[in-house]
């Protein structure tokens, strides 16, 4: 049972996820507590909803007290209503989040005393904060963590109401965008979170998806057997073939399709060039890969 526990918990892989986890929950609340909170900026999200109810309701209250307060109360709903597995992944991130939160909030209050702050020009702790923002919950999601906080009552909706998330996240952290220019007195703060939501969103699929620079490529040539060798034995990469059948001509033959880094793309049109310098070939980006040579290492047998 420890050799099991030690395998599972105790490895690389496993110390890597954690170690990315718990930078990019510290730089969402690092971006919250540094460019949000101190300048009153409602952007969606429980951190949004802790914001307005310590500048109206529990103003003697930390804001990320009160997230801490908000994220159990959704942890328990998410046990009821979305079962173990959900709380399970959700609990970590929703719980380290205020924590992290916490600590910012004081190192904030020593740099604040010194006079060293960020200003209260709104357009750069937008750019700013979003991109920060963006870059953690990026990281968070992409080693399999949620900050749980709204996600909850969307996932919740989803599950018994068929409403998508796309919808229901506009719905939620919209309306909590507009109550907090509300109680601000300020409407143009509308503007500024849905700018920072478009921001976070932004660095966070380029996070989340952009982080693979490959290129998936299609070949099409008589001589595929030759490419298709030479790709194995120089590149070290495995290839997939399709019979296909030309649309005009109707000759049948094979396209190889394999993925590779740009610097291996670049290797792989030089060795076309010299074996079939008529094939045709088709390249797409893709934005996203898993499997041995990229997620985890090759191990052939």
């Amino acid at each position: 049972m420890k050799e099991l526990l030690k395998k599972k918990f105790f490895n690389k892989k496993f110390l890597k996820e954690f170690l990315m986890i718990n930078l990019g929950v510290l730089c969402s609340a690092f971006a919250f507590s540094f460019f949000l909170d101190p300048n009153n900026m409602v952007c969606g999200g429980v951190g949004g909803i802790g914001t307005i109810l310590s500048n109206t309701i529990f103003t003697s209250i930390k804001t990320s007290v009160i997230v801490f307060f908000i994220n159990a109360i959704l942890l328990i709903i998410s046990l009821i209503f979305l079962g173990k597995a959900f709380f399970i992944k959700t609990v970590y991130g929703s719980v380290i989040f205020p924590v992290y939160m916490f600590f910012c909030e004081e190192i904030y209050k020593i740099i604040d005393k010194n006079d060293l702050t960020f200003g209260n020009d709104k357009m750069l702790i937008v750019l700013v904060g979003g991109a920060i923002m963006g870059l953690g919950l990026g990281l968070a999601i992409k080693n399999g963590a949620s900050t749980g906080g709204v996600d909850i009552p969307q996932y919740i909706c989803l599950k018994y109401f068929k409403i998508p998330l796309s919808a229901s996240m506009i719905v939620i952290d919209g309306s909590i965008v507009i109550l907090g220019a509300v109680v601000a007195k300020d409407l143009s703060n509308v503007l500024y979170g849905v700018l920072f939501i478009l921001i976070s969103g932004y660095m966070l699929d380029n996070v989340v998806f952009g982080g693979f620079n490959v290129r998936s490529v299609n070949i099409v040539s008589k001589k595929h057997a030759q490419i298709k060798e030479l790709i194995i034995t120089k590149l070290d990469r495995t290839v997939t073939e399709v019979e296909s059948t030309g649309g005009y001509s109707n000759v049948s033959g094979k396209m190889l399709i394999c993925v590779l880094s740009t610097k291996e793309y670049y290797n792989l049109r030089s060795i076309i060039n010299e074996v079939d310098p008529e094939a045709f070939l088709f390249v797409t980006k893709a934005s996203e890969v898993h499997g041995a040579g990229f997620t985890y290492d090759k191990q052939y047998k």
